[in-house]
């Protein structure tokens, strides 16, 4: 189909059946080579023309994330100057959102006696409450933050502490509060429960620390005091702790 040949002091690349090249092109590039080139070039392609040009939606950007908040009564957000009930609305329909893009202004009143929890898995999310925080607002983080969403929170003006970090209790929780930690500072804390280690002893399940073991060494180089605290623990039982066992144990 294509081959390379030796022009002067240079080669060149000669094709060799122009209608095979053809169909593939239509093929890969469903709207024309031009066009997919143009796309490629993109700083930031919308996943509609990824699939248009590339067959791949996964090439491009939905153009924004939507974030998820629950709020203890009378809690606001603030977006592009809008203020949004997240209160009301999770009174109401269990859960506020805000759609966060490049352009969003979102801000969170973190007054002194106010924090945000960001907490990792769904049912702890919904119950928040019940974890036993003194946050006034939550964010569900859905496993791993994105880059957007830490960009979003490194952004926020707060005091040392004002973030609280709800994960599981193995390495990739671990590594996710170190994530935070690298890009909020000293607003961040790692939440710890009363009991943690009975907790772990009793509850923990092997599977949680063996399958991601390969990030104990980059967490055991951490200077942070709770991650090395919890990494002593999971170290000692051999065992992660998933969070919703904060739920059902008093």
């Amino acid at each position: 189909m294509l081959t390379v040949e030796r022009e002067g002091g240079g080669r060149r690349l000669v094709v060799q059946n122009r209608e095979m090249v053809q169909r593939f092109a239509e093929k890969e590039y469903p709207a024309g080579l031009d066009a997919a080139r143009e796309a490629d070039e993109a700083e930031r392609l919308p996943a509609s023309d990824a699939a248009l040009h590339f067959r791949d939606a996964k090439r491009g950007s939905a153009g924004g994330e939507v974030v998820l908040f629950r709020g203890r009564p009378g809690v606001k957000i603030t977006r592009n100057g809008t203020p949004v009930p997240i209160g009301e609305l999770t009174q109401s329909a269990g859960v506020g959102a805000a759609l966060l893009g490049s352009d969003t202004t979102l801000t969170v009143d973190l007054a002194a006696d106010r924090s945000l929890a960001i907490v990792e898995n769904q049912e702890a999310f919904l119950r928040f409450e019940e974890l036993g925080t003194a946050a006034e607002l939550a964010c569900f983080a859905g496993g791993r933050l994105s880059g957007q969403v830490l960009e979003w929170l490194g952004s926020l003006e707060r005091a040392s502490g004002q973030i609280i970090h709800c994960p599981d209790y193995d390495p990739v929780g671990l590594s996710e509060f170190q994530r935070l930690r690298d890009a909020c500072g000293d607003a961040v804390q790692l939440f710890w429960p009363d009991e943690l280690e009975p907790m772990i002893k009793t509850y923990g399940k092997a599977a949680l620390y063996r399958d991601s073991a390969e990030l104990l060494d980059r967490l055991s180089g951490s200077s942070h005091p709770e991650v090395q605290k919890l990494l002593a623990l999971l170290k000692r039982h051999g065992q992660g702790l998933e969070q919703e066992v904060l739920l059902r144990v008093d």
